[in-house]
Order: structure tokens, then sequence, then C-alpha cells
């Protein structure tokens, strides 16, 4: 085992190029598992920790159980060949065979936007009782500020019987990272870092400095801070741009032509996001409700986070009543009418439902008696469509419905512009992928 905890930024740096270092990503999941990639590609031996035997197999194959990830599926099976990486389920083991254990375990929320810390205690105590002085623990789990020092800390020294800040250090940075482009992202983008004390964020700064520029922070709960306010930034544009939406449906103009022209050359001051049928992924919907918690904590009224919330949630709804007026300017009610959604994924191009908008419409056109809501997406089987509780159609039945909900942008989309056209008179787009469409979040037929 090296020490970490206590060497320079330059040295930690170094001995990870000279492949001196283990790495522990506990969590290897859309995040997880390309970072634990990544750090192998850069020098690290990596040792990746599931809760699942079934995907642990898998990888140990050096099979990629992440789809539209580019780059991922080739690296992994190199570096598993190469024996740089490797995955299991004990937790415990991996971190005392470990140098740097990196935290990337989900942090879920309930209905009501409580923080569920179930699973990361879980991880952590594992962590805990693996833990040896010179360790390096860091969290890049986007958590609330102070959850770091407040959650982490007392269970990895009680575990340990160890003292963070003396014995082991322990930092925070933050994932900023998109699924489908989670290597370009890490490079992309300046690694945030914050530690308990300055030897905790130096070691750290050293880790991620194989992946380019890294921005020290003054406190783990700056470097917290920092990651909950950009994705809470993100939801209040969007929610900003879809009350926009709402705005220009009656006044007949097109939200997205007015946003472009607001926002063109101007970024520096203006800089409006796009509307949508809602917010989802797990990243978006959450993050807000750590600073609304927390402003709730301190006294703080965070109505304006609240309402920004709200509109998003209300996306679906909105885009339902799209599809009850375009099927009225048929002359056809819901009820009996076949209803086809393209692309049930969160966002175009990948395979992801959490928070999906597609999920919440299906439930509300449930409501009003449809023959049936059939869906297409190709990164779901016909089985996974019925398990979200679909019916699963070509994309010709489905341009057959009497309305066409078009929710992601997939590829196949996008390569079927003319398809699409064809239907425009029943289509909801509400992606903008059809400019001109006649029914649109954003821009609809005056009646």
């Amino acid at each position: 085992m090296v020490k970490i905890y206590g060497r320079s930024a330059k040295d930690v740096t170094q001995l990870l190029r000279e492949s001196k270092i283990t790495v522990d990503v506990v969590g290897i999941g859309n995040m997880g598992l390309p970072v634990a990639v990544a750090f192998a590609k850069e020098g690290a031996k990596v040792i990746g920790v599931r809760t699942k035997q079934d995907i642990v197999d898998l990888i140990n194959k050096g099979e990629c159980p992440l789809i539209n990830e580019p780059e991922i599926p080739e690296l992994l099976q190199k570096m598993v060949k190469a024996g740089k990486l490797r995955a299991t389920t004990d937790g415990e083991a991996a971190a005392r065979d470990s140098d740097v254990i990196i935290i990337l375990v989900p942090l879920l929320v309930d209905n009501l936007g409580r923080e569920d810390y179930s699973i990361i205690r879980s991880a952590i105590r594992q962590i805990g009782k693996g833990l040896e002085k010179g360790h390096l623990v860091i969290t890049s789990t986007t958590m609330p500020p102070g959850a770091t020092e407040k959650i982490v800390r007392p269970i990895l020294e009680e575990e340990s019987g160890l003292v963070a800040g003396k014995d082991f250090g322990l930092a925070h940075s933050p994932e900023r990272l998109m699924v489908g482009r989670v290597i370009r992202n890490l490079h992309k983008f300046p690694k945030i870092v914050g530690g308990l004390d300055k030897a905790s964020c130096e070691a750290a700064a050293g880790m991620y400095s194989v992946f380019g520029e890294v921005l020290r922070t003054s406190s783990l709960l700056a470097a917290e801070l920092a990651k909950v306010i950009e994705g809470t930034f993100r939801d209040f544009n969007i929610a900003y741009a879809n009350l926009l939406a709402k705005i220009c449906e009656p006044l007949g103009v097109d939200a997205w032509e007015v946003i472009h022209a607001a926002n063109k050359d101007t970024r520096e001051h203006c800089m409006i996001h796009r509307p949508s049928s809602g917010v989802g992924g797990h990243c978006i919907p959450v993050y807000p409700w750590f600073l609304i918690n927390k402003a709730k904590e301190l006294g703080i009224d965070a109505t304006l986070l609240r309402q920004a919330r709200h509109i998003n949630d209300t996306m679906p709804q909105h885009t339902v009543e799209l599809v009850i007026r375009c099927l009225n300017a048929q002359g056809k009610p819901v009820k009996g009418s076949r209803i086809g959604l393209l692309g049930l994924s969160f966002r175009s191009d990948v395979k992801e439902t959490r928070f999906a908008s597609s999920l919440e419409i299906r439930n509300i056109l449930r409501e009003y008696q449809p023959a049936a809501i059939l869906a297409h997406d190709p990164h779901f089987s016909k089985d996974e469509i019925r398990q979200l509780g679909f019916t699963p159609a070509t994309l010709t039945e489905i341009l057959g419905a009497e309305c066409v909900v078009l929710i992601a942008a997939h590829k196949i989309y996008r390569e079927s512009l003319a398809k699409l056209k064809a239907v425009q008179n029943r289509l909801i787009d509400t992606t903008n992928l059809l400019p001109d469409a006649l029914w649109k979040i954003g821009k609809i037929q005056l009646q």
C-alpha cells in the first residue's frame, strides 16, 4: 500500500502514472464504471465495487453493461485484459487492497425530496472496515452541502477507529458528468476538489490532474455546494424555458425561435436552456432538493427553487394537454384513441428512464382511457417496454397511431425525418427535431 494522504499533488500524479496507486471505485454504474476505466487508462490499478454479482461477472469478462457510452466498451475490455481493472462485490476487501477510495454510489430522494442515505451508509461502512492509515477517501457522489463531514466522516471513523485529517485523508470532488458523454466530460470540465484539510485537498488534486485542470476550493463545503448549485441552475433555467414555452403557445409564437434569437452571441448575459416535456435523469430533478432542504434548515425562503421544480414537474401534464388538443383538432377524443410515444429515455441516445417524462405522461394518459399507449425506443427490448407499462410497437405502428409524441430524439428518429414530417399534423414534438411541426412544446396551432 502507498500512503497517499500527506503527499504532494505532484507526487500523487507521478505515482498514479507509474501504476503504483490502486484506486477503489465504489459504485461502478453509469458514472462509476467510466471513471474506473479512465483511471485505469491513465495508469492506476483499479478495483470496482458493485453489489450485483451478474454485473461484476460481466465486467470481469471485459464486457460492458453500459449502452451508448463512447470509448468505454473498448477501453474496458483492454483494461481488464491487461489486468488493470477488476470488479468485486466485496467492498471491505477492495478498500483494504487500495490506496485511494472514490465513492460514486447514488444518493436517492423520496417523493417529497428528502434524502435517502441508505445506500451510501451501507457502502461507507464496508469502506470503513477496510480503511487503513494513509488512505485517501474521496466522495464523488453529489450530496447536500455538509454531507461528507456530517454523514461520511463519522461512519468511516467509527468503523475504522481512525481519525480523518490525521490518519487518513477525506476530500470531495463532485462528478461533473453526463450519461453518454462521461469520458468527454471528464477531460473537458475542470475537476473541482475540496478537502477536510489541505493535505486531503492536495492528494485529491493529484489524483484528478491526470484528466486535466483541477480547481481547488477552500473546503469540503465549497466543493459540495459548487456541484449542487450548478445542477440547480440548470433546473431553474429549464423551468424558465418551459414557462416561456407556455407563454408563447397562446401567442402563436415559436418559443424555440425566440430563445435562439435571445441567446444568439450573448452567452455572457443570456443563455436560456430549451423547453422539454419534463426534466429527467438522476441529477437535475434531485439536486435542487439538496439546496431547498438546506435553505429550510437555515430558515431561508427557497420558494423560487420550489416553483422551478413545480414548473418542470408539470410539463408531462402540459404535454398530455397538447395531445388532447391535437386529437380534438382531428375531431377525436383521447378515449379509444391509440397514443404512440417515440423515445422513453429522459434524453436522446441514452438508456435511462429515471424521472423520465415518458413515465408520468403514461400515468396521466391512462386516466383518459386510450385504446392503447404504444411505445418505441431502440434502446429497450419489447419485454423492457412492457415492464415500463407500455405496449411495444414498431416505428411504423407508432406512426399509424391517432397521436404521436416525440419525447427523445434518438438517432433513429433523426434519420427518419421524412416519416415524421408525413404525420406532423398528429405529432407532438417535445424536442424541436421538427422546427416546422404543427404541434410542439412552445408552438401550437391556434384555433
